[in-house]
């Protein structure tokens, strides 16, 4: 018996869906907390913005595990709380800020459970500084990083971050 050519594709994709794995409850589960911890850490992002606007010093700090592994300049460190809060306060120190601008959608990931991510962001950074003999100087620069964060007791946390700046 001959199957009709229309009706041979029909069972064969038959056969195959039939023998697809069917996606199970937990599957759907870890989409969502994948998806939430996307916003969730797409949303600390936004706040890191707002941080610069408000000279928000303690806003970094406060976002990450007591010490941070830092990236950058060919060298690998870590930063306690205190030194990442010196040193924001000393950046924020007479510092106005009229740019601080994704030039691309922030590329974020997180694992399947929602508890830990990543997240790659490229800004444009301008501002003017003012030091204490009212001189004044101008800062644009464009910087990348990439940022790890775990989620620890319910909210994320900064553990490591690598920076370049565009020379």
């Amino acid at each position: 018996m001959r199957i009709p050519r229309l009706g041979a594709t029909f069972l064969a994709g038959l056969l195959c869906l039939s023998s697809a794995p069917v996606p199970s409850s937990s599957s759907f589960a870890n989409r969502d907390a994948e998806a939430a911890a996307k916003a969730e850490l797409l949303a600390l992002h936004q706040a890191d913005r707002r941080a610069h606007f408000d000279h928000d010093v303690d806003a970094f700090p406060n976002g990450m595990v007591a010490e941070v592994t830092m990236v950058h300049d060919g060298k690998v460190e870590t930063r306690s709380r205190d030194e990442v809060r010196k040193r924001f306060t000393e950046y924020f120190q007479g510092a106005e800020f009229s740019a601080w601008d994704d030039l691309e959608p922030p590329i974020i990931q997180a694992s399947p459970d929602g508890n830990m991510g990543w997240m790659i962001v490229r800004v444009r950074v301008a501002y003017t500084k003012t030091d204490t003999s009212g001189a004044r100087s101008k800062e644009d620069t464009v910087m990348a990083w990439m940022s790890a964060y775990e989620k620890r007791d319910g909210k994320w946390l900064l553990v490591a971050n690598a920076t370049t700046v565009q020379p």
